[in-house]
């Protein structure tokens, strides 16, 4: 009988501590989730940048590198990129985040009508960058595109 108290014992303590182990661990998760969820500061995905203490820029980043036939005759030449827009404001950025793909698209034929030479040289690039400027101002119903920077540019 003493045998069967002891085992008694030791189960009713090895529950005991299970039990205070699940209890514990449910705490820290549940103290870990409020931690990341109030305390911790929300990341935006996007970033303003001051422009010599005077106008502010809302940038918007592509979310991936496009990758564009060129318009070279008779070889295939390729140009992979991506693009961050600069904009003047919250409401332009909102909507150029909605409508990404008709951007992307519009940017796309842009580049399609270019060829190698074109867009090498500091010249065409120059010209590339204020026409795809104009193109996606244009294009937004309000507000207007302030720069664009090319944070990936290779031609293949």
């Amino acid at each position: 009988m003493a045998r069967k108290e002891g085992k008694s014992n030791f189960n009713q303590v090895f529950l005991t501590i299970t039990i205070c182990l699940a209890i514990f661990f449910a705490a820290v998760f549940a103290a870990t989730m409020f931690f990341i969820k109030q305390v911790l500061p929300v990341r935006n995905q996007f970033t303003t940048v001051r422009d010599n203490g005077n106008s502010v820029k809302y940038l918007v980043p592509l979310d991936e590198p496009l990758v564009i036939n060129l318009a070279d005759p008779g070889s295939r030449r390729y140009i992979k990129l991506n693009i961050t827009i600069a904009v003047d404001a919250e409401e332009t950025q909102a909507e150029i985040v909605k409508r990404g793909p008709q951007i992307r698209d519009l940017i796309i034929s842009v580049f399609r009508a270019k060829t190698a030479s074109e867009i090498s040289q500091k010249e065409g690039y120059d010209k590339l960058r204020n026409e795809l400027i104009i193109a996606i101002t244009e294009f937004l119903s309000a507000g207007k595109v302030v720069d664009i920077f090319f944070t990936e540019f290779l031609i293949t």
